[in-house]
C-alpha cells in the first residue's frame, strides 16, 4: 500500500463527477474511493472511469453524479492478505487497483500495481545489493 493519504469520499451529499475530479488533482492521486457512512467501500473512481464515463455520457462533469460512474463492487482485500493474493485478484479482475480493508470491512487503504513494483524494486536492489559479491563466484 503506499503511504499516500487515502482519497475516500462519502457519496452522502450528492458527490459529482467534477468533485471526484477535483479531488483527485488536489490530492494528486488517480482514484477516489466512495464510501458508506461506516467507511466501507461502495465504488471506486479512477481517472479511467471519468474519461470514458464522462466524455461518453455527453454530459458535463457537474451534471453526473459519482455513483453513476463508479466502479462497484469495489475488489478488496483484508490488510493482512499478501502480495501475491493482491496480485491474482488484479490479474483476474483486470484492474489496477484494490481496496485494501481492515477486518471489519472499512477502508484502510488503496493497492496500486505501481505500489507493488515499487516495492519489487526494492526488494530485488536488496537482494543484489546482499548476493552481488557471488556474481563472480559464477562467472568461473
Amino acid at each position: 500500500m503506499s503511504p499516500k493519504k487515502i482519497v475516500a469520499a462519502s457519496d452522502k451529499a450528492g458527490l459529482l463527477a467534477l468533485d471526484v475530479s477535483k479531488l483527485m488533482i488536489k490530492n494528486r492521486a488517480g482514484s477516489v474511493v466512495l464510501v458508506d457512512g461506516r467507511e466501507k467501500p461502495i465504488g471506486i473512481v479512477t481517472e479511467r472511469d471519468l474519461l470514458k464515463k464522462v466524455s461518453a455520457s455527453n454530459k458535463l462533469p457537474e451534471d453526473i453524479a459519482a455513483k453513476n460512474i463508479m466502479s462497484s463492487p469495489v475488489v478488496t482485500i483484508k490488510a493482512y492478505d499478501s502480495i501475491e493474493i493482491a496480485v491474482a485478484l488484479m490479474a483476474k479482475n483486470r484492474i489496477k487497483r484494490l481496496g485494501v480493508v481492515e477486518q471489519n470491512g472499512t477502508l484502510a487503504g488503496v493497492l496500486s500495481t505501481d505500489d507493488i513494483a515499487r516495492k519489487l524494486v526494492r526488494i530485488l536492489a536488496d537482494d543484489y545489493n546482499r548476493y552481488g559479491h557471488l556474481k563472480a563466484m559464477l562467472d568461473l
